[in-house]
């Protein structure tokens, strides 16, 4: 015999795991702070190789500038000044990439936390239905 609200609860659950696979996945396998600093991780070094091509992009804009005024550049100046603003721009966008995993991990939490009492009102539904076939025999 067909349950309706059973078949409405695993529709939930399919839906659910559909949309939110990943996000699940991730939240069942790492602790907070490792979820966090694996994204953390995975952004310093896409920074990184963004911020060499747009040094590489620069130098190869200013090559000719570069190579009469060899002499004139303070050399230690200008790789303070190239180190500083990498620092700075890999700072500003580690914490924008904290605060945002921090955001949704605890999303991802609440999704995870929705999606396991989905499982256990469709578990009590079975519980019932063997329960009630119990009696019947």
């Amino acid at each position: 015999m067909l349950n309706e609200q059973r078949i409405y609860l695993m529709t939930r659950l399919a839906i659910f795991e559909k949309e939110h696979k990943d996000q699940l996945y991730g939240i069942e396998t790492y602790f907070r702070s490792d979820y966090i600093g694996r994204h953390m991780i995975k952004n310093g070094f896409r920074i990184t190789i963004a911020y060499l091509l747009m040094l590489l992009g620069w130098g190869l804009y200013n090559v000719e500038t570069l190579i009469l005024d060899i002499t004139k550049i303070d050399v230690m100046a200008l790789v303070s000044r190239i180190l500083f603003l990498y620092a700075a721009l890999l700072a500003v966008f580690l914490v924008v990439t904290y605060i945002l995993q921090t955001i949704r991990y605890a999303r991802a939490r609440q999704d995870l936390y929705e999606y396991r009492e989905l499982l256990q009102q469709l578990e009590r539904l079975y519980e019932e239905e063997d329960a009630a076939k119990r009696m019947m025999w």
